[in-house]
């Protein structure tokens, strides 16, 4: 069966007749006790969560998260999102003749260009340990190709190929705009924390058709992580300043705020604190573009959101100018950050 229907072109009433992966698997009981599922579907253009009643889940072909499944439904509304009701469920071999990439979510960005960008801010970096450091990384093929396509968590933000990419560059970019503004800013500490933040994430996730954490994500999570790999690679750079290298390993450290968001550390440096801030900032906006993609047009407000606690306006901004509310239109459905906002909140914190 041939990939004929994208996620980002359905539309709620719609029947969906195509090849999906799935993403997540969860079976339920009812009061009744009897079983139901819920999946999440995914292809490369986003994902829609599904649900398949009693009698089709036990008509469905046995299925497991990562496998391609034929499906036939109709798109439906629930609680102010998109829900696909499954009538039927087919498993499929993804054999040689079906393209892998329709299926697993990917930036809408320009990877090169991006990672074009990210080198390039290295180059500018004054500093020669830090320089010399994102260098060492850099240079290192496997290391540079996983962190152009990992993603950048299983849910909340950016959680696609492609996503760690687009995260961090999007915060090295707040920074470079907020360096622009105070002038008691240390740019190359930024640059490089900012770069460097979530680099635990390429060992924390396994990317491909369905992402979800590692063990070793699990037992340690990717702060951890990034710490000991970037501190292993300072210590092959010989006179690396040790102050330099204590700045660095604490925004690390502390990159996401607060003890109870997982970090070892609060930020104690005016560096830390703005790269803390960053990375907030573009976690929340990811994580709101990804509501308004999911949300129906027919509601002004989301379901609940858990990640925020609470639920978000988000009907259209009403201005009264020629074309505007058209372009605000285009928007809430303009698909920029493949993906959807679980209810719970993400298992690497909030962002």
């Amino acid at each position: 069966m041939e990939k004929i229907q994208f996620i980002s072109e359905i539309k709620v009433g719609d029947l969906v007749e195509s090849l999906f992966a799935v993403a997540q698997k969860q079976v339920r009981k009812k009061k009744n006790g009897e079983d139901y599922c819920t999946v999440t579907l995914q292809d490369k253009s986003g994902t829609v969560e599904g649900v398949l009643w009693t009698e089709a889940f036990l008509a469905a072909d046995d299925f497991q998260e990562g496998d391609l499944v034929e499906i036939k439904g109709v798109l439906k509304e629930f609680r102010g999102a998109r829900q696909l009701l499954v009538d039927s469920l087919k498993r499929t071999e993804s054999g040689g003749d079906i393209d892998l990439t329709d299926y697993i979510k990917s930036t809408s960005k320009d990877i090169d260009q991006m990672f074009g960008e990210i080198m390039e801010l290295i180059a500018g970096i004054k500093n020669k340990y830090l320089r010399q450091l994102l260098e060492l990384f850099m240079d290192d093929k496997e290391f540079a190709e996983k962190y152009r396509t990992s993603t950048a968590a299983v849910r909340y933000h950016h959680a696609y190929k492609g996503g760690l990419l687009e995260h961090s560059l999007n915060v090295a970019r707040i920074c470079q705009m907020l360096n622009s503004i105070y002038d008691n800013l240390n740019m190359d500490l930024l640059t490089a924390g900012a770069i460097l933040h979530d680099v635990g994430k390429i060992k924390e996730y396994s990317s491909g058709v369905n992402l979800k954490m590692t063990n070793r994500g699990r037992l340690l999570g990717h702060i951890t992580i990034g710490y000991g790999w970037v501190l292993e690679k300072i210590s092959s750079i010989k006179g690396f300043p040790a102050d330099l290298a204590d700045r660095l390993l604490h925004i690390i450290l502390s990159h996401h705020g607060h003890l109870e968001y997982g970090s070892p550390r609060r930020p104690m440096i005016l560096e830390a604190f703005v790269v803390y801030h960053a990375d907030h900032l573009d976690g929340d906006i990811g994580g709101f573009n990804i509501i308004l993609e999911n949300t129906s047009d027919e509601n002004d407000w989301s379901e609940y959101v858990r990640n925020f606690q609470r639920p978000v306006y988000t009907r259209q901004l009403e201005t009264g100018e020629d074309g505007m509310e058209a372009r605000n239109r285009e928007h809430k459905t303009k698909k920029n950050s493949p993906g959807r906002v679980s209810g719970d909140i993400d298992q690497d914190g909030l962002f």
